[in-house]
């Protein structure tokens, strides 16, 4: 829905069209922005989301409610640096009490402004120390495009089968884990972690990942870039690897080109 962080929207077809046909259950364990089920032609009859950082699964919560969620969204104007500053105030104050937007959602002002910043710093990323992203009048704002998105009958219907929770990945994958579902997972990428925020998620948890996986009696797809321990853990003699290139877009400036990374992603089925 929102630019953020390790967001799968330049990849979200070519994942989907690896994804099986007819599925009971879709779900997304690290959901993200979820482009994947947004941007993709998935058949399911349920769809599911998920998210540890409570903000992120509050605001896909407010998504699902769209009619209720357009009225708080549509009068904000974009590019505001007072209303930017004012509503990092209030998301800091609430840093300190996760488990209050984990409880009670959709919170629709907390919604409404995580939204706002994160559709207007850099990368989706929010914390205590963003700043807006002048674009002074060059570009469009994200926010109105968020906005606009939220508006889609096709996203708005996919909303409409969309359940949400903000559970850890251990928690997650068993209560929907069923040989009739379907999972995609994206974790932090190894050796990114930090750029995540409110996650519980390490070096170490990478290995409980995977021997996760390897129980599951779902079909599911797995998202990464390389790293040394990930042939060891999934064997390309047993497990489906696909490869493709891409340009990391956050990666770019006026004066270089791209850099492009080679994403991985690795089947059970």
């Amino acid at each position: 829905m929102i630019a953020y962080v390790g967001g799968k929207y330049r990849q979200a077809k070519w994942i989907c069209s690896f994804i099986p046909k007819n599925i009971s259950t879709y779900t997304e364990i690290f959901g993200g922005a979820m482009w994947v089920y947004l941007n993709g032609n998935i058949n399911c009859e349920k769809a599911v989301y998920n998210d540890y950082n409570p903000f992120m699964a509050n605001l896909f919560s407010c998504c699902v409610e769209y009619d209720e969620f357009l009225k708080w969204i549509n009068s904000i104007e974009p590019q505001n640096e007072e209303t930017f500053y004012g509503f990092k105030k209030d998301i800091n104050a609430m840093y300190k009490m996760p488990h209050l937007v984990s409880n009670y959602m959709p919170l629709f002002d907390i919604g409404t402004k995580y939204s706002y910043l994160a559709t207007q710093t850099f990368s989706g990323i929010v914390n205590e120390k963003i700043k807006m992203v002048d674009l002074k009048g060059k570009y469009r704002s994200k926010f109105l495009s968020f906005r606009d998105r939220l508006k889609k009958k096709e996203i708005q219907k996919k909303l409409d089968i969309l359940k949400v929770y903000n559970k850890s990945y251990e928690d997650m994958i068993p209560l929907v884990d069923d040989k009739n579902n379907y999972m995609y997972l994206d974790p932090p990428y190894y050796g990114t972690e930090n750029l995540y925020g409110f996650h519980d998620f390490g070096l170490q948890d990478h290995d409980k990942l995977q021997s996760l996986l390897k129980n599951c009696e779902s079909k599911w797809s797995l998202s990464y870039y390389e790293f040394p321990d990930l042939k060891k853990w999934f064997p390309e003699d047993k497990f489906r690897w696909e490869r493709k290139e891409y340009k990391k877009a956050s990666m770019a400036s006026k004066d270089k080109k791209q850099s492009v990374g080679v994403e991985v992603l690795i089947m059970n089925y």
